[in-house]
């Protein structure tokens, strides 16, 4: 099984989400370690491959969660609208 790493960048940015918007975070996330590799599995999560070996997932049409694969860990970098995911492709590109 997968498991979930968080960067401190993802802290910071999650602390300043809504409640409700941690809310689907959270609920996407506990689904995610299980999901991932599986897209019968993940459809409803909105996970796609952005470029090669970033990845995002949508807990919700506003929210976007931007991450990487490291062996059996999954390394959340980023969470925001769909600006802060481009930005972070950008830094990594």
């Amino acid at each position: 099984m997968m498991k979930i790493a968080l960067t401190r960048q993802f802290l910071q940015r999650y602390n300043s989400l809504s409640q409700i918007d941690r809310k689907l975070c959270d609920a996407a996330l506990a689904a995610l370690p299980n999901a991932f590799g599986h897209p019968h599995r993940h459809a409803g999560l909105g996970v796609r491959a952005l470029r090669r070996g970033l990845y995002e997932c949508r807990p919700s049409q506003s929210v976007r969660v931007g991450f990487t694969r490291h062996g059996d860990t999954l390394l959340l970098h980023t969470v925001g609208n769909h600006e802060t995911i481009r930005t972070w492709l950008r830094a990594n590109s």
